[in-house]
């Protein structure tokens, strides 16, 4: 069995406010319509295989949706000061959840962890 690794992330940090690219597929009978990625209000819940946690994310931007065909798409963390999504490390796999029905599913392409930004004294 292969060894994964894993690193730990602190909840609050700027790595656990990473942006995920991720590559996604909507299942057909699941929803009327594919998302809209691009609007920066869609926000499903990811749990990564094999665990049960619903993590609160929220698409930033993404290329248009089709149903059972793969599209792209970076995805902000909703809850990084009360959740922890180190589950989500590069090459993840993840199902979509909107409520309770899961209507998709996803691979997680790699991470930006955000550059602090400093305020400028007026």
């Amino acid at each position: 069995m292969k060894e994964r690794k894993v690193r730990w992330v602190m909840i609050g940090t700027d790595e656990n406010r990473a942006v995920l690219h991720v590559e996604v597929i909507f299942w057909s009978g699941k929803r009327k319509y594919p998302p809209s990625l691009v609007s920066g209000k869609y926000s499903p819940h990811f749990v990564t295989k094999g665990t049960t946690e619903y993590l609160g994310v929220c698409f930033l931007d993404g290329t248009e949706c089709f149903f059972d065909e793969p599209a792209l798409g970076n995805v902000q963390p909703l809850y990084p000061d009360t959740m922890d999504y180190s589950s989500l490390v590069e090459h993840a796999q993840f199902l979509i959840y909107e409520g309770a029905a899961a209507v998709g599913e996803g691979l997680v392409l790699g991470r930006t962890i955000p550059h602090p930004i400093k305020q400028k004294r007026k």
